[in-house]
């Protein structure tokens, strides 16, 4: 999820070509609703969003039963310290940078079921 719709976009656009079937969310809440509604193998997460940030919305998710199995990936342009500890406390399993190279995302997501 990410608040700039046409990174979604496109990012989900990139995972359809890779054989995912992605769900698009444009804000944390939206995000939160969405991975606690279909339980995705992996929820890609912007830091930064209105309404909820990435590490509030990785925080919900962890905390919701039965969602220890989802891999949550930080996808966010700040490189900060202050950002990378906040998503290792929040639960984050991988932190990503923008953009994104395809290498590094094939790293983090399971095979594709196509």
């Amino acid at each position: 999820m990410d608040d700039e719709r046409d990174g979604a976009d496109t990012l989900a656009q990139l995972l359809e070509m890779l054989g995912f079937e992605p769900i698009v969310a444009y804000d944390g809440e939206a995000g939160v609703a969405a991975a606690l509604e279909h339980r995705p193998a992996v929820v890609i997460l912007d830091l930064h969003m209105p309404h909820m940030g990435g590490v509030l919305a990785c925080t919900r998710i962890r905390q919701a039963a039965g969602t220890e199995a989802i891999k949550v990936v930080a996808l966010t342009g700040s490189n900060s310290t202050t950002d990378r500890e906040a998503a290792q406390l929040a639960g984050f399993d991988h932190f990503l940078l923008k953009p994104v190279m395809v290498a590094a995302l094939l790293q983090v997501l399971p095979p594709a079921a196509g």
